[in-house]
C-alpha cells in the first residue's frame, strides 16, 4: 500500500541522511556510465565513500572464497602492476579473493570499491568490516539494496551483474567450476566487456574455472 511505501521511504532517507550515503539514481551524472549499458541494471544505488564510479579505468577482480596463497600472490602482483594506472578495483568484500585484492588496494593506497548483497547497514562476512570501514578513505561501498535488506543468497548472483557492469574489464584470479566468480565472469561476457583468467595448475579445483573459461574462449589468458 502506497501509505507504507512512502513511511519506508522516510525512513530509507533518514537513514541515509544519518550515514552520509549518496543515493545515486540512473538519470543522475554520477551514476556509473558503463552500468547504464547494461539492460538489468539498477535504478537507483546506494554509495558510501568517495569511489568515482566513473574513473577512466575500472577493474573487477573476482575469485573464489578459498583463496589459496598462490591465488592471494596473483592479486598481490597484479595490483603492483595496477597501481601506477589511476585505476579503480572493484570487487564483492566475499571471503577469499575478493577481500584479498581489497586489502592489498589498501595497502597499495590504490581506490577499491566494495559491491555489497545486502543493505549498508550491516558487513557480510562481519571479519571484513576493518578491511570496509578502510575502503571508505580511498573509494567505499556500493549496494542496489536498502538498510534491512539481509544477505539473502539469491542476492549474490544478482550483485555479480554490477561487478561485471561497472568495470571495463573482469579478472578472474582462482574460482572453482561452480561458483560466483564463473558467473561474473559469464555476466560480462554477456555485456561484451573483457575478461581475463589467470591459468592455474592442471588438477587444482580452485584452477579449474579459470582454466574452463580460457579452453572456451570465455577468457584471454593473463
Amino acid at each position: 500500500d502506497m501509505g507504507a511505501a512512502l513511511k519506508r521511504a522516510e525512513e530509507e532517507l533518514k537513514f541515509v541522511e544519518k550515514h552520509n550515503i549518496d543515493l545515486v539514481f540512473y538519470t543522475d551524472s554520477k551514476y556509473p556510465k558503463r552500468l547504464k549499458n547494461c539492460n538489468d541494471s539498477p535504478v537507483l544505488l546506494y554509495s558510501k565513500g568517495n569511489a568515482d564510479l566513473n574513473s577512466q579505468h575500472i577493474i573487477s577482480i573476482v575469485g573464489t572464497r578459498n583463496a589459496t596463497e598462490y591465488g592471494k600472490h596473483l592479486c598481490r602482483q597484479l595490483l603492483e602492476e595496477l597501481q601506477p594506472y589511476n585505476v579503480l578495483i572493484v570487487s564483492g568484500l566475499a571471503l577469499g579473493i575478493d577481500v584479498a585484492a581489497h586489502k592489498e588496494c589498501v595497502k597499495l593506497n590504490v581506490p577499491t570499491l566494495g559491491v555489497l548483497g545486502h543493505g549498508l547497514d550491516r558487513m557480510y562476512p562481519a571479519q571484513n568490516r576493518p578491511t570496509a570501514e578502510k575502503m571508505l578513505e580511498n573509494g567505499g561501498l556500493l549496494s542496489e539494496y536498502p538498510s534491512g535488506t539481509i544477505p539473502d543468497r539469491e542476492n549474490f548472483p544478482q550483485r555479480n551483474r554490477i561487478v561485471a557492469g561497472i568495470a571495463d574489464a573482469t579478472i578472474v584470479v582462482e574460482a572453482s567450476i561452480k561458483g560466483g566468480a564463473l558467473i561474473t565472469a559469464e555476466i560480462a561476457n554477456s555485456y561484451n566487456r573483457d575478461v581475463f583468467a589467470f591459468p592455474g595448475r592442471i588438477g587444482d579445483e580452485y584452477a579449474e574455472g579459470c582454466n574452463f573459461l580460457i579452453r572456451n574462449n570465455k577468457a584471454a589468458l593473463l
